[in-house]
């Protein structure tokens, strides 16, 4: 087992908390057991690069509520040149 400041029960808790699926975790643990390091390391990038997809994936429906929004505020502003409402001497 490798000399890590975190104790097993952390590494599962951790493992958990960043979604990392059942199977994944399982075989950390047994390559932790093994002193496989490199095969930790890929297997915590796998993890990695999931989660940055979730991210770009979150980001990229943001982008599209603000560019609607956008689009909303923009169909509602009057002309360049024009007031919206009545003018006072109407």
């Amino acid at each position: 087992m490798s000399d890590l400041s975190l104790n097993r029960d952390q590494i599962e808790a951790l493992l958990r908390d960043t979604d990392c699926p059942e199977e994944s975790a399982g075989r950390f643990l047994a390559a932790m057991d093994a002193s496989e390091i490199e095969e930790q390391l890929r297997i915590l990038r796998c993890q990695r690069c999931r989660l940055l997809e979730r991210i770009h994936n979150e980001q990229r429906k943001l982008d599209e509520l603000d560019y609607l929004r956008y689009q909303l505020e923009k169909a509602d502003r009057p002309p360049v040149g024009e007031k919206r409402g009545r003018r006072r001497d109407e």
